[in-house]
């Protein structure tokens, strides 16, 4: 895999390979002290192992003389002032992005970006053509000037009538979900604490009539040893307009320490996928929520089922490695979804399966032919 780092400066491209500093002042003296550690019966001599200890003077001393002559000769480059200009205006640049746009009938839901504010704000459109459309859900960075209150991630209702956010602040990524009506950009009283945090993430999923939401939970004080707060994820069920005391257990008491949950409804909302992962190390199990109130689970951590998505089609899709190294893709009908129901659809191939995305009408692939480049 090759790799390129490339500077673009008014228009030219500036490889930067090694810099001259003839013109700078003499280097700092970095004397000898040799010590020799000994690994698995070898010893190896390091000169300059003393180094490492930054919280010694004489080191820090060191560092100090390299910045200064480092400062001093780049201070005195004659395009050094045009270039931090050039970059200053970049970075300045107020042209907004959106990104994470969700469909829902007749409204778009986008992340919008816009420098300086520090953080991105939740807003919708009419089209993704019609920017003139938009109007704002929620601005954090209004909510909080300093800049540290985030929007984790968001779930609209099937309707689009409520959105459902997951916010966090002071840089925590510790989110407490709350529910805006989309229109008038108003909370509404439900809030939810700890439903999102760094160990696992978070999520949500709308029930069919957006009356409530099923959303993932982390243990409360009481409940687990504190050392246990940030791990043992579950889903909860919240009736929107009451406590959170009301709300119900939904699943997860038996998913590992380390499990990180992710929701996904179906679109007419009778159906919700639970895709469970086990910590970081890629072994994923599957339970399906039907219109019985029941959880059914799909498949297990050693399935090798590595992503599942629900079609608009009442099918599930399946991305499966079981005896396909380089991935398969298995169908199956949503009110018969155990795996020994799936049925092949896309076979294995040369070419490494990334993800899958169906549609109304077709399912696209993202193939991988001889690696990243």
């Amino acid at each position: 895999m090759r790799i390129r780092f490339s500077l673009v400066i008014g228009g030219a491209v500036w490889v930067v390979a090694l810099l001259n500093l003839s013109g700078a002042g003499p280097l700092p003296q970095t004397p000898k002290k040799p010590v020799t550690d000994e690994y698995q019966g070898v010893k190896v001599e390091d000169n300059y192992q003393w180094l490492e200890q930054d919280d010694d003077p004489a080191v820090k001393a060191w560092s100090d003389a390299q910045s200064r002559r480092t400062r001093e000769y780049l201070d005195k480059l004659p395009d050094r002032a045009a270039i931090e200009k050039q970059l200053t205006d970049w970075y300045a640049k107020t042209s907004p992005s959106y990104s994470g746009i969700v469909s829902r009938p007749g409204i778009l839901f986008a992340r919008k970006f816009q420098p300086p504010k520090q953080q991105q704000m939740l807003v919708t459109l009419a089209s993704a053509e019609d920017l003139k459309s938009e109007r704002m859900v929620l601005d954090p960075n209004k909510l909080d000037p300093s800049g540290k209150t985030a929007i984790d991630w968001f779930v609209p209702s099937r309707d689009g009538k409520y959105v459902a956010m997951s916010i966090s602040r002071g840089g925590s990524e510790d989110g407490t979900l709350h529910v805006y009506e989309t229109t008038t950009g108003k909370p509404l009283k439900d809030s939810i604490a700890h439903v999102q945090y760094p160990t696992a993430g978070g999520s949500a999923a709308w029930n069919a009539d957006g009356t409530g939401i099923y959303y993932t939970r982390f243990p409360r004080k009481g409940e687990r040893p504190d050392s246990d707060l940030n791990f043992y994820q579950q889903v909860y069920f919240h009736k929107i307009g009451t406590a959170d005391s009301e709300d119900t257990y939904s699943i997860g008491k038996d998913f590992p320490r380390i499990a990180e949950i992710k929701l996904e409804a179906s679109r007419d909302g009778k159906y919700i996928l639970a895709t469970v992962a086990n910590g970081d190390g890629g072994d994923f199990a599957h339970y399906l929520l039907g219109p019985d109130g029941n959880w059914k689970q799909l498949t297990q951590f050693s399935d090798q089922i590595k992503a599942a998505r629900i079609g608009r089609d009442g099918a599930l899709y399946l991305l499966s490695r079981a005896d396909a190294p380089r991935g398969k893709i298995l169908r199956a009908p949503l009110d018969k979804p155990e795996l020994s129901n799936a049925t092949m659809i896309v076979p294995p191939s040369d070419a490494v399966i990334q993800f899958m995305e169906p549609t109304a009408d077709a399912i696209y692939v993202g193939d991988l032919l001889g690696g990243p480049s």
